[in-house]
């Protein structure tokens, strides 16, 4: 069997917030939907920040390493959230910035061998578990991703990571492009929320309770009643699916179905292309998931299901 595996640069796909400072997990617990003040450094998690009617305005993956905080989003986001975080600390002693304005970017790596590989390029420990990320030479962070697939992002200075890509190449690694890792991220089932779907679903329907962003017993955050009334009072109508089309997908593209006539039953979240086919997370009312499902109109091309490596909410729910 090929051992075969991947690197591309995330630069133009995730953005990277750092949040540093005395008070930056007490601010972050108040402001997002999972248990900061819980990571142990060197763990990360899956999270989100809402607006108080729980609508999204971002998911995200958050690494606590060495007393700062590092949340990968939607690059498209990151300007906002930025923006958002600073209105709200008030007297909070923390510092708010994109990776990016001090030369950071990011690579994503994964694939058969990449563990080797990526052991090889950095000559350094790679971390086996998933959600651990650590400190390496020359300013770098290494994280692994809570993929059941082995997936790695590193994150550092520009230069230091293009000389990281190079080693990869070295080693074996092959440079692809970031359509290709978007693919591997759907077919894990984790999505991030862009800006044509910020603020249009609540966590649980992206499936993050499944994913573990969020958490029903620490204090408030924006749109936590919302949350917790999803949960508590099983109000939950939508879950994030895989789907496949025949023709490209679009983030906002949204799906139909007869029964429904002109009122779509969902929106493509995340879409990407693997060789002829397209495939992409989308949010579909439950009631609606097995009809025939048509994208872009009620007459637009069929899409089809496909499977997602853990339960989905409702049906995770309706076994307990």
């Amino acid at each position: 069997m090929s051992s075969q595996f991947f690197h591309t640069s995330l630069k133009s796909e995730l953005g990277i917030i750092q949040i540093q400072g005395p008070d930056a997990g007490k601010f972050l617990q108040g402001q997002f939907s999972s248990d900061l003040l819980g990571l142990a450094d060197g763990q990360g998690q899956w999270s989100s920040y809402s607006t108080a009617k729980g609508r999204m305005i971002a998911n995200f993956y958050i690494l606590h390493q060495d007393g700062a905080f590092f949340m990968f989003l939607s690059a498209d986001l990151a300007g906002e959230v930025v923006n958002r975080l600073l209105k709200y600390r008030l007297m909070a002693k923390a510092e708010i910035s994109r990776a990016e304005d001090h030369g950071w970017s990011l690579l994503g790596v994964w694939g058969e061998g990449a563990e080797q590989g990526l052991s090889s390029a950095l000559q350094d420990v790679v971390p086996e578990e998933a959600n651990r990320g650590s400190r390496l030479s020359g300013g770098l962070l290494l994280l692994r991703t809570p993929w059941k697939e082995p997936a790695w992002w590193v994150t550092g200075p520009a230069i230091a990571l293009e000389g990281v890509g190079n080693k990869l190449e070295e080693a074996g690694g092959v440079r692809a492009g970031a359509d290709a890792w978007r693919h591997t991220a759907i077919m894990a089932g984790t999505a991030f929320i862009t800006r044509a779907t910020s603020e249009q679903v609540i966590p649980q329907e992206l499936n993050l309770e499944i994913l573990g962003g969020i958490s029903f017993k620490k204090g408030c955050y924006p749109g936590q009643e919302i949350v917790a009334r999803s949960h508590y009072l099983g109000k939950l109508k939508n879950q994030c699916y895989r789907i496949e089309s025949p023709v490209e997908m679009h983030p906002g593209e949204p799906i139909f179905t007869p029964e429904m006539g002109e009122q779509a039953v969902g929106t493509v979240i995340n879409a990407a292309r693997n060789g002829d086919s397209h495939t992409a997370l989308a949010v579909l009312r439950a009631a609606n998931a097995q009809a025939p499902l048509y994208l872009g109109s009620p007459a637009g091309p069929r899409i089809s299901l496909g499977t997602l490596p853990y339960p989905l909410p409702l049906e995770r729910n309706g076994a307990d």
